[in-house]
């Protein structure tokens, strides 16, 4: 039943909608636009008699009117308004049930409640933005004072214009398409940053609970403590885990770029057989995920005695990243002209000298983007290191302590899966201490982050 009221509801709109753009188009070629015959043209019958009786202003023909009636016309513009009324109600339909939801639940409320401020706030300090602008105002200072509800608008108003502009000019800063505008932007906006922040919030809120069994239903607790991270230090190996998981993503990080690089430097630089061969057997090889292979890794580090010993991942980390990653640089360098290897060569420079003093710091951006990725791996990699750490190393003691030999992400996997390890602040305070390195490894390469990311995506 509700099916059918849907598509009720759906086939007016459309019909409501193919009303408006006939009635709007019949106005126009008769000469007669603007707000007021929008409005008009979306009176449903009423509004095209309306349009239909206005006396012609422009030369239009008989013929020229009854061509928007014509079945080409109107189904073309049947099924256009039927896209636009699906993609309209797939995102306003979630819409009213977030909001319906909000009402019902009262987390769900108070973060409604927070977007709508933050975008009403958003709004207020772009029009005060925009409006200074029109007056000649810009830099820092008119972004900071537009921050100040209220007062940054009455700021602009009493200064003084540096910029002869009309009051016309001034008003199209508030007009109804620039404050949709602004509404549609910012809500973006907001609600991108609302979704990648909040959950940030929420770990931190978790962190500080000092919950063990149960999950927090408020983002920040009532009474914060440090009950989790006591737990964390003074009655797990967390530490041991933290520098097994660092050491790993070290070797991966330094020892697989080194390698990844030379390789790709041979690819993009030397012609020999079987290169287009080699680079599509890597190519291939990279279509296959890593897990596919456990049983023979595990067999490997059986025969070969690294059965729980964790600085062994690294080979299957660095071996599993040469396929896609030799791609990326190998398209990078081949972009940098062969002339200054020419000229480096003429200069007495041999392929060693060039290859470090003139193809590396040209790379920058891209070995940065592999190496940081590459370090990123293992905090991120459970199935590897909980499959193949789970076995006592050769010649171990039997009173030997297996969680020594954990890396983090089998560490705080035991705080959410097993009973006897369950404690979820823990879990989140474990969660905080895995961002930093990498927060911090994308922040000091921010710049050549972005620009490893862009050059990367370049054919070679």
């Amino acid at each position: 039943m509700d099916l059918i009221y849907f598509i009720i509801g759906y086939v007016l709109l459309v019909a409501l909608a193919v009303q408006w753009g006939t009635a709007y188009d019949h106005a126009v070629k008769k000469g007669y636009e603007g707000r007021k015959y929008l409005l008009m043209s979306l009176i449903p019958v009423y509004g095209y008699l309306y349009v239909s009786k206005l006396p012609t202003k422009l030369h239009v023909t008989e013929e020229e009117l009854k061509h928007l009636l014509s079945f080409t016309i109107l189904s073309k513009r049947i099924l256009l308004y039927m896209l636009l009324v699906l993609v309209g109600l797939i995102i306003v339909i979630p819409v009213f049930i977030l909001i319906y939801l909000s009402l019902q639940n009262h987390l769900l409320q108070t973060l409604f409640t927070v977007y709508i401020v933050i975008l009403l706030f958003f709004i207020h300090q772009g029009t005060v933005v925009d409006y200074a602008r029109k007056k000649g105002h810009e830099g820092v200072k008119v972004g900071l004072i537009g921050l100040i509800p209220v007062y940054g608008f009455y700021y602009y108003i009493k200064k003084e214009k540096k910029r002869n502009v009309s009051k016309q000019g001034l008003k199209e800063v508030f007009s109804f398409s620039n404050f949709v505008q602004r509404i549609l932007i910012y809500g973006e906006i907001t609600l991108v940053a609302i979704i990648v922040i909040v959950p940030v919030v929420y770990i931190f809120g978790m962190a500080f609970a000092n919950l063990r069994t149960d999950i927090p239903s408020a983002i920040w607790p009532e009474n914060p403590s440090f009950g989790a991270f006591r737990f964390l230090f003074e009655e797990t190996n967390f530490t041991r885990w933290y520098w097994n998981t660092l050491k790993i993503a070290l070797i991966n990080m330094f020892v697989g770029t080194i390698l990844i690089t030379g390789a790709a430097y041979v690819f993009a630089r030397f012609t020999f057989k079987g290169k287009k061969a080699g680079l599509l057997a890597i190519l291939v090889l990279q279509a296959f995920p890593s897990f596919m292979g456990l049983i023979a890794m595990y067999v490997l580090f059986w025969k070969f005695g690294l059965l729980g010993k964790p600085t062994a991942l690294s080979i299957l980390y660095i071996g599993g990243s040469i396929p896609g990653n030799l791609w990326l640089i190998k398209g990078f360098l081949s972009q940098i002209p062969k002339d200054l290897d020419e000229s480096a060569m003429i200069d007495g420079a041999n392929k060693l000298q060039i290859f470090i003093r003139i193809i590396l710091p040209l790379a920058v951006p891209i070995l940065t983007f592999v190496a940081v990725s590459m370090f990123m791996g293992p905090w991120m990699d459970y199935m590897l290191p909980g499959y193949l750490l789970r076995f006592k190393p050769v010649g171990a003691a039997a009173d030997y302590d297996i969680t020594t030999q954990w890396t983090l992400a089998v560490g705080l996997f035991k705080f959410i899966n097993d009973l006897n390890y369950q404690n979820y602040s823990a879990f989140a305070a474990g969660a905080i201490f895995v961002g930093i390195p990498i927060t911090a490894l994308y922040m000091a390469f921010q710049k050549y982050l972005i620009e490893g990311i862009m050059a990367g995506a370049t054919k070679g």
